[in-house]
């Protein structure tokens, strides 16, 4: 494995992958004198760009987190690296080489982590405490000053490759099928997210995540949350009322907290038991919490056309996030835009509990026909072919109908066919919302 010392002399070094992770490493190490080139087969204006034949040059390789490199999906310039044995790390890998004694709260989970990950540093920012928030959340590791503690959202694809993993306090907030593409099976996917707890002192786990109950059981050092009073459980949500075990409840979560739906009750649960781990007073996080904004493309409303609400839920990309926010909207007539690049994860079975709430499914993008067979018989779905159009013609149909109505971007899908991520999606959905009168 490489260690610090590999760094003592100037290197030629090839970052994969020029996204918003190479970016930041390949800055980091060349302003630390070495020779930094970068690889990459999408993206245009790549400084130092190289190619194959020159990977004897490498001494080493920097691998960016969706960078395939899995038996069944192996990107060929991982391959070629392999055959040339030129070792290959991870970003993580590179922060923790140069930051070996950071504490680092890591925060994973299917569903949840940006939401959780972005209240704990909230709370902690509010408090006093020197914290930064960054990995998967957007911010690179390499770009954020040297602090007391950081806060990373980290994702399963950094997590399955990096080798030098260590945190302070650590959380799985839960694990459902998701980017089963990328991992190969569900088995490599629940594997990646427990190298969270395996490389962890203080680990945090939900009651209801069976796999990961299993798998670490209740030994001691493990925080317990739960979305119920169990007995159990060290932390836990009773009646929308966040308690700890043994104590008055902390915080009323049905006005104490912007962020709606209960499945945000989870998120809530797990900032909260990761703030007392650091010391924040139960008075404080409850303060504090009151006053966190929810991070956008979260359901979020955008606009009221007299009874009909727009919600932007564009992170919902899997079907289990968008289960979440039926849920949050029973008692409304709900017109459902969905649409994306499908994750192939069955689907009926997991919503069917909220289809009578749903008027009508507007379909768009790659996956429009896919579901039109889907839910054929089962529901009645419109092939949009664009998002705006679901749009138009969900608000076209919802002006027809009397009561509570959402027009609800809850998609299942990535946004890689037609936008270039969920931000994007999510603020082109804004946009057109903004301009109806």
């Amino acid at each position: 494995m490489i260690d610090k010392a590999f760094f003592a002399s100037k290197k030629n070094i090839l970052i994969v992958g020029y996204g918003t992770t190479g970016k930041s490493v390949y800055h980091f190490l060349r302003a630390k004198g070495h020779s930094v080139s970068a690889y990459d087969d999408f993206k245009k204006g790549v400084p130092n760009r190289i190619n194959l034949k020159r990977l004897s040059e490498v001494n080493l390789a920097i691998k960016s987190p969706s960078i395939p490199f899995m038996v069944h999906n192996v990107s060929p310039i991982i391959k070629s690296l392999d055959a040339a044995k030129i070792p290959i790390i991870s970003a993580f890998d590179v922060f923790m080489l140069f930051n070996p004694d950071a504490r680092i709260i890591g925060v994973t989970g299917t569903n949840g982590k940006s939401t959780t990950a972005a209240l704990a540093y909230h709370v902690m920012k509010d408090c006093g405490v020197d914290v930064q928030i960054g990995g998967n959340i957007g911010i690179p590791y390499f770009d954020l000053p040297k602090v007391e503690i950081y806060v990373f959202e980290m994702s399963s694809y950094e997590l399955a490759y990096s080798q030098l993993l260590k945190f302070e306090i650590g959380c799985i907030l839960n694990i459902e099928p998701d980017h089963l593409d990328f991992h190969g099976d569900f088995g490599n996917y629940v594997a990646a997210k427990h190298k969270m707890l395996d490389n962890t002192r203080i680990k945090i786990l939900s009651l209801e995540d069976k796999l990961t109950t299993e798998k670490f059981g209740f030994r001691k050092g493990i925080v317990k949350v739960s979305n119920d009073s169990g007995s159990r459980a060290d932390v836990s949500v009773f009646e929308k009322t966040l308690v700890r075990k043994g104590i008055a409840p902390i915080l009323d979560l049905a006005d104490g907290s912007a962020l709606i739906g209960e499945h945000n009750h989870q998120n809530i649960a797990f900032a909260y038991a990761i703030c007392r781990q650091c010391g924040i007073p139960d008075h404080l996080f409850a303060r504090s919490a009151r006053s966190f904004q929810p991070l956008p493309h979260r359901l979020t409303p955008v606009k009221k056309v007299r009874n009909i609400l727009f919600v932007n839920d564009s992170k919902a990309t899997n079907p289990e996030s968008a289960v979440k926010a039926l849920a949050t909207f029973v008692g409304f007539k709900i017109f459902w835009l969905v649409g994306g690049r499908s994750k192939n994860i069955d689907v009926v079975n997991l919503v069917s509990e909220y289809l009578p709430s749903v008027q009508k499914i507007y379909l768009f993008g790659e996956s429009a026909e896919k579901y039109a067979q889907v839910f054929d018989g089962i529901k009645n779905t419109v092939d949009c072919k664009t998002m705006l159009s679901a749009i138009h013609l969900a608000y076209k149909d919802a002006m027809m109908e009397a009561g509570s109505i959402v027009i609800l971007l809850s998609p299942m899908c990535s946004s890689f066919d037609q936008f270039d991520n969920f931000e994007h999606r999510g603020d082109e959905f804004v946009k057109a919302v903004e301009a109806i009168d």
